[in-house]
C-alpha cells in the first residue's frame, strides 16, 4: 500500500501542509480533520480509498493544526476562514472542482464549502459532522463575552508538556472524543513537536478560544440547502451524531443525503476495529456513478 506522500503549499499568508495519498488520475479530494486533531486522523482509511478509488487524497493540516502555519498575530479562528483557507488553495493547484472528505469540525468547513461553492464541489463524504456547532441569536451575546474572557486567560496559560510521544497520545485519549491508545498515537505522532523540556502539542493555543461569533442553525439550513453534490453521512452508534435532532434537521435540507449509522465512536475512522467499515462504506459511495 502507497506510503503517503509530504506536501506543504504556500499562500500569501500561510503555509498548508499535510499528507496526500493517490496518483492524482481523478478529481482531488481534500480531506480536512477535526478540531486540534491534524491530517493523520484519516492514516487507516485514505491509503484504503486511494488505492479502491483511485482517488488523490490531500488530507490538510487545517490552519493552526500538524504541520500548517498558524493565522497571524490578533487573528482569531473562525470555522469559515478554512472555506476560503481551502478555495485559496484549491486556486493555488489550478483545481477548478474537487471533492470533500470530513471528519467532525472537518465536516463542518465541507458542509460550509460544498454550500457556498456547489459547482466546485463534485462529491462529499462527512464522518460525524453536517455542518458546524451552532449557536441561537439570542445567546450571541453571551457567545462573544466567553470569548473575551477566555482570549484574556490565554496569556497565563503554560502549554502542557510531555516526556515523550507516547505520554502525549495518553493524553489525547482522555482528551474530547475519548479514543484508544492505537488511535491516539498517529494523531500525537504528527501533532507534537520537542523542544528542551519535552514534547508539546503543534496547535495553536487560540484554537481553544471558543468561536466569538457562530453561525445559527437557520444559517447552517441554508448552506445545507445549497449543496448540489451527492453527500454521504456516516454516524458512529457511540459517536456524537446519533439521534440528535439538529443532525435529522440538517440533513433532510440537503437534497442528496445517505446516512449510515455504523459500529464506533467519535474516531471510527480511525479506530484500527472500525476503520475497514468506514473505509468500505466510502469506497461504495465514490465508486457510484
Amino acid at each position: 500500500m502507497q506510503e503517503p506522500i509530504p506536501f506543504q503549499v504556500d499562500l500569501d499568508y500561510v503555509s498548508l501542509s499535510g499528507l496526500r495519498w493517490g496518483k492524482g488520475h481523478r478529481t482531488p479530494v481534500l480531506a480536512m480533520h477535526g478540531w486540534l486533531d491534524n491530517c493523520q486522523s484519516f492514516c487507516r482509511i485514505a491509503p484504503m480509498l486511494a488505492e479502491a478509488c483511485d482517488l488523490d487524497i490531500w488530507a490538510i493540516d487545517l490552519v493552526g493544526h500538524g504541520h500548517s502555519g498558524h493565522r497571524p498575530k490578533g487573528s482569531y479562528y473562525h470555522i469559515w476562514d478554512n472555506v476560503i483557507d481551502m478555495a485559496l488553495l484549491m486556486d493555488a493547484q489550478g483545481w477548478e472542482q474537487v471533492d470533500l472528505l470530513g471528519h467532525s469540525m472537518g465536516a463542518g468547513v465541507a458542509t460550509l464549502m460544498a454550500g457556498a461553492m456547489p459547482d466546485r464541489v463534485g462529491r462529499v463524504g462527512l464522518i460525524e459532522g453536517l455542518g458546524p456547532l451552532s449557536t441561537s441569536a439570542e445567546e450571541s451575546p453571551q457567545q462573544l463575552t466567553q470569548a473575551i474572557g477566555r482570549y484574556k486567560l490565554q496569556t497565563y496559560k503554560t502549554p502542557p508538556c510531555y516526556t515523550c510521544v507516547e505520554e502525549a497520545a495518553e493524553a489525547r485519549m482522555r482528551g474530547i472524543g475519548e479514543i484508544s491508545y492505537d488511535a491516539a498515537f498517529p494523531l500525537a505522532e504528527r501533532g507534537t513537536r520537542r523542544d528542551e523540556e519535552g514534547w508539546r502539542w503543534r496547535s495553536d493555543a487560540r484554537l481553544r478560544i471558543p468561536s466569538p461569533v457562530r453561525l445559527t442553525e437557520v444559517q447552517i439550513y441554508s448552506f445545507c440547502e445549497a449543496i448540489k453534490a451527492p453527500t454521504q453521512l456516516i454516524v458512529g452508534d457511540h459517536g456524537f451524531l446519533v439521534n440528535r435532532e439538529n443532525t435529522r434537521l440538517r440533513k433532510e435540507r440537503v437534497a442528496d443525503i445517505e446516512q449510515l449509522v455504523l459500529p464506533g465512536n467519535h474516531h471510527l475512522h480511525l479506530e484500527p476495529g472500525t476503520a475497514i467499515a468506514v473505509a468500505d462504506a466510502l469506497k461504495d459511495f465514490w465508486q457510484k456513478s
